[in-house]
């Protein structure tokens, strides 16, 4: 085992004690696309020796480069004795139904099916391989479609049942130690394109303002970690405040407009 292996995967437990995402007895269902971060978190899963099982959805969007995914998760899982979970969705047909965006689509059609599995085979959390890069563009997309504070802190470590254990480590990072420990993984061509928004803030938008600062990643998550505090503070107050102007707690549930109206905000 490398030295980085072993910085990563400490630093990966450490991580997961320090936000209490789960216990060591907790069995999680690990959702792996195949491409470069959620095959790294994979591997994390493994060396770290936490319970897990595999799951994998095929949205049909790629033609062959969905089924060499699927059967990228497939092949290793079956080599490593690993549950694994697949499903096809027809992503097309259910957008145009839903009158959706097919992005959108792929995001209901997803974590649906995730949360089914995870609720009828008692794993006890689903963890994705969401990391720090994707926070930063997240930050930037709610930001361009106009947002409030629970916009720009983005999402959490944990929420509800989903947890996202990866979060520690920056793309670069994951990059580097996929490349040490020599694993598999499948390239989304999609990335390399900048005809989406995600896309075009990650390689237009973030490399010119690291030329104004190298340090604009680690500075923007630190103010994203400074926005979660705000945000957490303030909904507290929000809910002191409602407790003082209604009772909702009641069989017939009011708000008292007289206190309501004395409110500065």
């Amino acid at each position: 085992m490398h030295d980085e292996e072993k910085t990563m995967i400490n630093r990966f437990r450490e991580f997961v004690v320090q936000h209490q995402l789960f216990t060591p007895s907790d069995n999680i269902l690990v959702a792996v696309s195949g491409g470069i971060d959620s095959m790294v978190l994979w591997r994390l899963f493994e060396e770290a020796g936490y319970p897990y099982a595999v799951v994998h959805c095929n949205f049909q969007l790629r033609g062959d480069d969905s089924d060499r995914d699927e059967a990228l998760v497939r092949e290793q899982a079956c080599r490593m004795g690993i549950q694994i979970y697949v499903r096809r969705f027809d992503t097309l047909e259910y957008a145009g139904s839903s009158g959706i965006s097919i992005e959108m689509a792929a995001r209901e059609l997803r974590y649906q099916w995730f949360e089914e599995i995870r609720s009828a085979k008692n794993f006890s959390y689903l963890a994705t391989a969401h990391q720090l890069d994707d926070l930063l563009e997240t930050f930037f997309i709610n930001l361009v479609r106009k947002t409030g504070i629970r916009g720009l802190s983005g999402f959490r470590e944990k929420s509800g049942k989903l947890v996202r254990p990866l979060l520690f480590a920056y793309r670069k990072e994951i990059e580097t130690w996929a490349k040490e420990n020599n694993i598999d993984f499948r390239q989304d061509r999609t990335n390399d394109e900048t005809i989406f928004q995600r896309n075009f803030i990650r390689h237009q938008i973030i490399p010119q303002l690291e030329k104004l600062n190298p340090a604009f990643r680690a500075n923007l998550a630190s103010t994203i970690a400074n926005l979660r505090e705000t945000e957490d503070f303030y909904q507290t107050e929000i809910d002191r405040q409602i407790r003082k102007i209604s009772n909702p707690d009641s069989d017939n549930p009011e708000i008292f407009i007289s206190q309501l109206m004395k409110l500065a905000h």
